[in-house]
């Protein structure tokens, strides 16, 4: 014996049962609307919208819009830093002139002690560049057939 099935009604006794409840956001993933919208629009609308014609100059109107946003944009950004810089530089402007007052003896310094290992190091170089220029001539000498010649 089958089971008839039970069918629920809602409030107004439709017989579809109770609909579950369906995010706003659903109804942007249905087709249905694009198919209702192309049923129900006139064709000269739907020509319209299938020819490009108008849709280069609408974007070169959002990237107008868009580029004077983003000078906007830079206007403002270069207006608060500039705001926030000078209040920034005024305050900090008397511990800058005492750091600098203390640290530029410091950092001479330290140039000229460092003065003589740079030029140790320049004149290990040089020295090491010319053995190896010289290990580089005496092996093409001693080898001619491994030697390139640069000319071709």
């Amino acid at each position: 014996v089958m089971q008839q099935l039970r069918v629920e009604t809602d409030a107004t006794g439709a017989g579809e049962g109770p609909q579950r409840a369906v995010p706003w956001t659903a109804w942007l993933t249905r087709d249905s609307w694009v198919r209702w919208c192309m049923c129900h629009m006139p064709p000269s609308w739907a020509q319209w919208w299938i020819t490009s014609g108008w849709r280069q100059p609408l974007q070169r109107v959002l990237w107008g819009l868009e580029g004077i946003l983003y000078l906007l944009l830079a206007l403002m950004l270069c207006h608060a830093l500039f705001t926030t810089g000078s209040h920034l530089l005024s305050s900090l402007w008397p511990v800058v002139a005492a750091a600098w007052r203390h640290l530029l003896p410091a950092v001479l310094l330290l140039a000229l002690s460092a003065l003589p290992a740079l030029l140790f190091m320049a004149s290990f170089l040089l020295l090491f560049s010319t053995l190896l220029s010289l290990v580089g001539l005496l092996t093409s000498m001693s080898h001619p057939g491994l030697a390139q010649d640069l000319d071709q």
